[in-house]
């Protein structure tokens, strides 16, 4: 007979083993299961079906099944109670624990929404508290099911059948970059198109069978995720504590101690789930209209409940989303970046080589690096804008005829997809100054209240590799003709490359020679890309 199969006579033993605290248990298990000639993995089994803890071939096995609260639960006190063991435990970022109360209890009202959103839980480093956040998430949200990894057909197959809570850990070693996985994770957002079709065994063949893909998420790890799933949430970017801010160890049965608030918020779901159907809550606008979606349910959950968590509510709304820019997203990001290079054009036509330039040149953009640590190429851009409709094509700027856009095949984009621009009052004109040192540009912010100044490299610097250009007798002009103001944009445009800043102003048209000086950015790119061409 098996080691692992249990004789009769060994009952009175698992008896008495499932009746210890789990302490005693734990140390006594090992010598346990030596004296019954079994695995401490069986024992820990058997003990656990003796106490009840697991019940055979049912759902229990991966999600628990509770019976609500007896009595009416007060819907006030419930959310104060959650939002307490949230203030306990974690250390969240401002809004972020009025979020997740109200996330929480909404898990158990799925039926009442169209569309609800996935909780996003990242952080720039490890150690930020995501996973504390996830556990105590899974004691007060509904059927929850705690996964460190899931593969995409285990995704849909586990909400087919069980529809959890699921909260995944570690998303960042496997999930941005699998596109099933992204695809199946995004179809859930919306109720009416959560569904997935597959192919399943049926006899010698195969049939298409649809799964549900309708349930609470939440997803956690380092860094973000695809954009299309940060579009899909509400997103609570963790930070590391600071030595002054504190918060309790999670308890070891954490999980157990909150079964009762599960059970009251299956009540209080239950009990108001008719008229959180036809909630119809004012969400501001903000520019967003997604956000508008995903915070839908949790203001109509919020005027449900009463009390001070409608304010609370609409206080993290504005805290999480007055300020974000939507231009993250890559699409929108392209199409920011080109209105402000087609802004500082007059003449709204620029050659694909020069936009190229302008964009790696911009910083804090991923355009430098855009893939495996390469710069944003002709043809990289040519498939960003594809999705907008727009193309490039045969340009003259000048004498040079070449491959390039026009600002009014933007328009549209623009119009569509970009937050309107705001009239800037500049408080004054940009002036150069010819100072034997430097020469100072005065910046204005965009509130035009600050002014910034840019050290730039001396214009005629013993280090330059540019031409000399000799100042004629009236002292406004060089002695080939050229304003000192173009010959000093020029320096300034070539600083760094293997072109001149004679060689650069010859191959200009006199008719450029304006925007060269008003757009140091245009210069810079201009100059790139003839020094390129050398």
């Amino acid at each position: 007979m098996s080691a692992e199969v249990f004789k009769p006579s060994n009952d009175d033993a698992l008896a008495e083993l499932s009746k210890l605290s789990p302490l005693e248990y734990d140390q006594v298990r090992e010598n346990k299961a030596k004296e019954l000639s079994c695995r401490v993995s069986t024992l820990d089994q058997e003990v656990a079906k003796a106490r009840g803890d697991v019940a055979e071939d049912s759902a229990g096995d991966v999600v628990e099944e509770l019976t609500p609260w007896p009595e009416s639960v007060d819907g006030v006190a419930l959310m104060d109670s959650i939002a307490g063991s949230f203030q306990r435990h974690v250390v969240l970022p401002d809004g972020a624990r009025t979020v997740v109360t109200l996330w929480s209890i909404g898990s158990f009202c799925m039926d009442a929404w169209r569309i609800w959103p996935k909780l996003l839980i990242t952080s720039p480093e490890k150690r930020c508290g995501k996973s504390t956040l996830l556990e105590a998430l899974e004691g007060v949200c509904y059927r929850p099911l705690l996964t460190s990894s899931i593969t995409a057909s285990s995704l849909f197959r586990c909400i087919e059948e069980w529809t959890p809570t699921l909260l995944i850990d570690e998303a960042d070693t496997f999930a941005k970059d699998n596109d099933e996985l992204n695809g199946i994770i995004n179809a859930g957002h919306t109720k009416r198109t959560a569904t997935v079709i597959r192919s399943e065994k049926d006899g010698d063949g195969f049939k298409p069978k649809k799964f549900s893909v309708w349930c609470p998420q939440v997803i956690a790890g380092i860094k973000n995720q695809r954009d299309t799933l940060h579009d899909r949430s509400i997103h609570i970017q963790m930070r590391r504590k600071l030595p002054g801010e504190s918060a309790q160890k999670m308890p070891f049965d954490y999980f157990e101690q909150q079964q009762a608030i599960r059970r009251q918020c299956l009540r209080w779901a239950a009990d108001n789930i008719t008229r959180l159907k036809t909630a119809s809550p004012t969400v501001p606008n903000y520019g967003n209209d997604r956000a508008e979606d995903n915070w839908n349910p949790l203001f109509a959950i919020a005027e449900m409940v009463g009390g001070q968590w409608p304010d609370s509510v609409l206080k993290a709304y504005q805290v999480m989303n007055v300020g974000i820019d939507d231009d993250d997203t890559i699409g929108p990001m392209i199409l920011s970046d080109m209105r402000e290079i087609f802004g500082g054009t007059s003449c709204g036509v620029i050659h694909s080589d020069d936009l190229v330039a302008s964009l790696i040149g911009l910083e804090e953009r991923p355009w430098c690096e855009w893939r495996h640590g390469k710069p944003l190429t002709k043809i990289s851009l040519a498939r960003l804008l594809k999705p907008f409709s727009i193309k490039s094509r045969q340009i003259k700027i000048g004498k040079i005829n070449r491959n390039g856009y026009q600002k009014k095949d933007f328009q549209d984009a623009f119009n569509r997809y970009l937050s309107p621009v705001t009239p800037i009052q500049n408080s004054t004109t940009l002036q150069a100054s010819h100072s034997k040192g430097f020469s100072d540009i005065q910046n204005p912010t965009k509130g035009g209240q600050v002014e910034l100044q840019k050290r730039l490299k001396a214009s005629h610097s013993k280090d330059c590799r540019e031409v000399e250009f000799k100042k004629g007798d009236n002292g406004s002009k060089g002695g080939n003709g050229y304003s000192l103001e173009l010959i000093d944009a020029a320096t300034t445009a070539c600083s760094g490359l293997n072109i001149s800043a004679g060689d650069f102003i010859s191959q200009l048209d006199t008719d450029d020679h304006q925007e060269i000086i008003k757009n140091p950015t245009v210069a810079r790119a201009t100059a790139q890309s003839m020094a390129a061409r050398k």
